[in-house]
């Protein structure tokens, strides 16, 4: 039965057989290279093939996150899936005015997965909410901001997928007066999706 040998796969294992595909320029020797360096104890630090910085800043048995640039956040978990399999879960966050995620699964060989079958969308409604004390023009006067919509998430150690608006090309003043409609919405791992 292949599930035992599969089952002491670990994060490390993952990152070194990731195709080079989904981050072109960190070949296996770079991503060997940065899990070594983490795994020493030091600063898991290695020029990319852009002569560019790449930092694993986290690496457990079933989690990574990685500072791929300057304008790239990727995070990956691993999620146990049923009774005997696992689940790969990336978040890559492009890091611009405001970050904006996209989240994508695979399988253990690195195959695709289809999004739909373990998270449902996530749109910009289901992360505002107007308060009581707004009145309804107010709340669609700040709704406009976020034209376009931009949705940045973040994953959890503990398998938990958080989602929540960007505020691009905002001031200071006006992020604040748009703190009092965004939410944040979680998401669990639950062996079978994200609830």
């Amino acid at each position: 039965m292949a599930f035992p040998a599969m089952a002491q796969r670990t994060m490390r294992d993952f990152i070194i057989t990731m195709p080079d595909s989904l981050v072109e320029y960190l070949n296996k020797t770079k991503r060997t290279e940065m899990v070594d360096f983490y795994d020493m104890g030091v600063k898991a630090e290695t020029f990319n093939l852009l002569q560019g910085s790449t930092v694993l800043d986290s690496l457990t048995n079933t989690f990574a996150d990685i500072s791929v640039n300057k304008s790239q956040r990727m995070q990956l978990a691993l999620l146990p899936l049923h009774e005997a399999d696992t689940l790969i879960c990336m978040v890559n966050s492009f890091l611009g005015e405001a970050p904006e995620s996209e989240v994508h699964f695979f399988n253990t060989q690195w195959m695709p997965m289809p999004s739909k079958d373990f998270l449902d969308e996530v749109t910009a409604s289901q992360l505002m909410q107007r308060p009581d004390t707004m009145t309804m023009e107010r709340y669609d006067e700040l709704v406009r901001f976020f034209d376009p919509v931009m949705i940045a998430a973040v994953m959890t150690p503990d398998s938990n997928l958080i989602f929540q608006l960007s505020t691009p090309m905002v001031t200071t003043e006006e992020k604040k007066q748009l703190d009092a409609i965004m939410l944040q919405k979680k998401f669990k791992w639950n062996r079978q999706r994200f609830n």
